[in-house]
């Protein structure tokens, strides 16, 4: 009887046993599948997230590409708005002109009619230059444009510069000066293109500074171990406000309303300049402050530019609405001012 009940006692030792085994074998199974199930729920959440990530990128970036394609749209219709009103101008001022020396060229001396022919010689030429402008521009976006590099001697090309923008200058009361550095020499550079770009420049200065005083001064600099020249536009005109400054170079834009008012142009006059200083290895700085005038000054390496210089100033390559207050892409260095509120 005893060793039956020892026997019985051992079996359900044995059984209480095995069952705790088995449940400590499922608890571990358990255990083990609760943390698969872990894991796999924070990849699943690593995963979502990363998810979401993208796709706020992706709207951020559709929101942006939206705002531009929204801006470029504006900017062209301004453009084609202003443009209409450009080409109208002198337009009519050749038809009108043309029409008075028709019906009166009978009546009229010799210097009534050279004088009128004057004016609509005049006109004519202010409507190639609005359609120069246009075509420069399309054929640098395409790529197509091509420079005359040569020697220029900066000295003569500053006197040829003054002699024709004297009279625009000084239109408004201001003092013309020029100057030229010693060591100026001579540089490797389409000529044409650089009078171009500081004709314009001085035209804006004197358009913007009234009884005041207009500087041209043209020196050699030292950048990233590299000999430029830069030649500055300085005047003590309006300025530019920090609003302005993002429109300073963006294509058929002006500064503001006002601006296209005022003064009137096409807006791709800035444009064009900086898109030919990086055509020729160079750029444009700019330093300014709202009341206090404005320098522009363009930089231009004496050696001639690099081989890609024009595929780079082409087509989506340059950011023109790019702040003032960038580095240039060159030269890694502030383009200095600090813009008026």
């Amino acid at each position: 009887m005893t060793y039956l009940l020892l026997g019985v006692i051992a079996l359900l030792v044995i059984l209480h046993l095995t069952s705790r085994r088995r449940d400590a074998a499922e608890r571990a199974a358990l255990q083990r599948e609760a943390e698969q199930q872990r894991r796999a729920l924070d990849t699943s959440v690593r995963e979502l997230a990363a998810a979401r990530d993208a796709a706020t990128a992706a709207l951020n970036a559709a929101t942006e590409a939206r705002e531009r394609a929204e801006a470029a749209n504006r900017a062209k219709s301004m453009f084609l708005a202003n443009m209409s009103h450009e080409l109208r101008t002198p337009l009519n001022a050749i038809i009108g002109y043309s029409e008075m020396l028709q019906e009166d060229v009978a009546d009229m001396s010799t210097a009534e009619i050279t004088a009128d022919l004057g004016k609509v010689t005049s006109a004519g030429k202010h409507l190639l230059s609005l359609i120069n402008d246009v075509l420069d521009f399309s054929k640098i976006e395409a790529g197509r444009m091509e420079l005359v590099l040569e020697p220029v001697h900066v000295a003569s090309l500053m006197r040829e510069v003054e002699a024709t923008a004297a009279p625009v200058v000084r239109k408004q009361g201001n003092t013309f000066v020029v100057q030229t550095a010693d060591d100026a020499g001579t540089i490797t550079a389409d000529a044409g293109k650089v009078r171009q770009v500081l004709l314009n420049l001085l035209s804006n200065a004197g358009k913007f500074t009234t009884n005041g005083t207009v500087t041209l001064r043209a020196t050699r600099t030292v950048r990233e171990a590299r000999t430029f020249l830069a030649i500055e536009v300085q005047d003590t005109g309006v300025g530019l406000t920090r609003a302005q400054f993002g429109r300073l170079f963006q294509a058929f834009a002006q500064a503001d309303a006002t601006t296209q008012r005022d003064h009137g142009g096409t807006g791709l006059g800035l444009a064009l300049c900086r898109r030919f200083c990086l055509m020729m290895g160079g750029d444009i700085e700019v330093q300014s402050r709202a009341g206090s005038g404005s320098t522009f000054t363009v930089m231009l390496p004496v050696d001639g530019p690099p081989a890609s210089a024009t595929e780079d100033a082409s087509g989506d390559q340059v950011d023109d609405a790019e702040p003032i207050s960038f580095h240039t892409r060159m030269f890694e260095i502030p383009v200095g001012g600090r813009p008026a509120e």
